[in-house]
């Protein structure tokens, strides 16, 4: 069912989105890079960040609160709608 996510296409697209969208909120490129594979891990295709809450992120040197960390889940979640749609297109043309 969920194949297309580990689709090297897919994730590149989802990568790239969510790369711009954190760009808009004012994070950095950097940043949205480091925080990419731990919200891929934890954050489900139902966008609850439950456990992207707790993981610990020793060594990162970008320091989160719980409302930073929420917001940047639900924008993780918008960019894989949009990679999803743009990913869907590039498979029906």
């Amino acid at each position: 069912m969920a194949n297309f996510l580990n689709d090297p296409d897919f994730v590149k697209l989802h990568l790239a989105h969510f790369i711009n969208f954190m760009g808009r909120d004012g994070y950095s490129a950097e940043m949205a890079q480091e925080e990419f594979p731990r919200l891929r891990e934890t954050v489900g295709l139902d966008a609850n960040p439950k456990k992207y809450l707790f993981l610990p992120r020793t060594g990162s040197r970008f320091p989160l609160d719980r409302r930073k960390k929420v917001m940047i889940a639900l924008t993780y979640h918008k960019a894989g709608d949009h990679a999803y749609f743009a990913y869907s297109q590039d498979l029906s043309a």
